[in-house]
């Protein structure tokens, strides 16, 4: 582990400090209240994410403070306590929410509740790494997050910042384009993933926004640059901009006009050349040949997994007439989120090049989502259905 990771972890009490001052009391307070107050007796409370790195993307309106990141944290329970049912969790995000309210922080509350052996196995991807680094403990056991394994940055998992990339760029998709203020942060993490992804494929990845910078500075004078699929030293100036605008939501940032074409356009060229990557095949190859011959290397239990956990969330008597579609999405060597990825794939490239054949593209585009409830194949509705698809099928799920 770096050497700042384990400052991090050395002053992780006193992170929370550091925060604005009409953040940090309200978030630990209302966090922590509502824990207690569902689950009685814990073991831990962790705040994750940016606001647990201090980067979190917030104005302050009269003593007000409105977050456009998610609060995220985590309950870790005693060992013997049985983990909560889909309606006590929902519950507890927004009994927290209402805490935070009435202390006048606007924001959704996330929570992951889990048991010890759970930070034990944590595998060596991104969110694993920045907990470890960067989590702070608000409540309970201060030494909880060394449970981790201490992994370092060249260990970390190529697939998992794939999928993040690939996550990142489906949530592009649901800012609806009447909220400017909600398409330009979601442009801004698009651009700021981006590098990410990247540095993990470099093997220089850091905690945090300014250390990732930082990185990427360094990185784009190496021989390493030259392979990518678009020019770095162009998306360079970006993304500086859009590190200064994350970490300070008042800095005046011109990202010109076309910004939001730009940082998509790259991070799909990105995602396919990682995927080309972490496949094994040539870069010549398609998306759908690249993600449909890593499918089949990966075997049929993974394969399998994934569709297994879909039947479960739609339901078994429920799912009976979908079973001969994702039968042949299977067949053809795509797990779900892999078959929404490439959906999205499609899609994005029906849009960006303007397709004569764009009807012929966008049924495509319907028949590799697990279940597509648009009434016709209009681009609006299938970037919706791709999004719901995704909520529904892989952000609860490694599969």
């Amino acid at each position: 582990m770096h050497g700042r990771g384990e400052m991090t972890r050395m002053h992780e009490i006193d992170q929370v400090e550091y925060t604005p001052p009409a953040l940090a009391f309200p978030v630990q307070e209302g966090l922590v209240r509502a824990c207690r107050e569902t689950f009685g007796t814990l073991r831990a409370v962790v705040l994750t994410g940016s606001l647990a790195r201090n980067e979190a993307s917030y104005v302050c309106r009269a003593g007000r403070a409105i977050l456009q990141s998610d609060v995220e944290a985590m309950v870790v329970l005693q060992d013997d306590a049985a983990l909560p049912t889909r309606a006590t969790h929902q519950a507890l995000c927004h009994l927290a929410q209402h805490y935070l309210q009435e202390r006048g922080v606007a924001v959704e509350v996330s929570f992951s509740v889990v048991h010890a052996a759970y930070l034990r196995h944590l595998p060596p991807h991104i969110y694993s790494y920045e907990l470890r680094c960067c989590g702070v403990v608000l409540f309970g056991d201060s030494d909880v997050l060394h449970l981790i394994p201490s992994y370092s940055a060249s260990e970390l998992s190529r697939e998992d910042a794939w999928r993040m990339l690939g996550n990142r760029l489906i949530e592009r998709m649901a800012a609806d384009s009447a909220d400017a203020a909600m398409a330009r942060y979601r442009g801004i993490k698009l651009c700021l993933d981006l590098a990410s992804s990247l540095l993990v494929f470099f093997g220089r990845f850091q905690a945090g926004y300014r250390a990732r910078l930082y990185c990427m500075e360094e990185a784009a004078a190496t021989a390493q640059a030259n392979a990518l699929p678009f020019d770095l030293r162009q998306f360079m100036p970006l993304l500086r901009q859009c590190t200064a605008a994350k970490l300070d939501s008042e800095t005046a940032v011109d990202l010109g006009p076309d910004f939001e074409e730009r940082v998509t356009r790259w991070a799909w060229q990105l995602w396919q050349w990682e995927l080309a990557s972490i496949s094994g095949c040539s870069a010549s190859f398609t998306a759908e040949q690249m993600l449909r011959a890593f499918g089949r290397r990966q075997g049929g239990r993974k394969l399998l997994r994934g569709w297994a956990y879909t039947v479960r969330r739609v339901g078994w008597l429920r799912s009976v007439r979908h079973w001969f579609k994702w039968l042949a999405i299977c067949v053809g060597g795509l797990t779900p989120r892999h078959a929404i990825y490439l959906a999205a794939h499609h899609w994005h490239a029906c849009e960006a090049n303007g397709s004569v054949d764009a009807a012929r593209e966008l049924a495509g585009v319907r028949k590799l989502l697990p279940v597509c409830r648009a009434a016709q194949n209009s681009p609006a509705l299938l970037a919706a259905e791709i999004v719901r698809n995704y909520k529904e099928f892989a952000v609860e799920t490694r599969a």
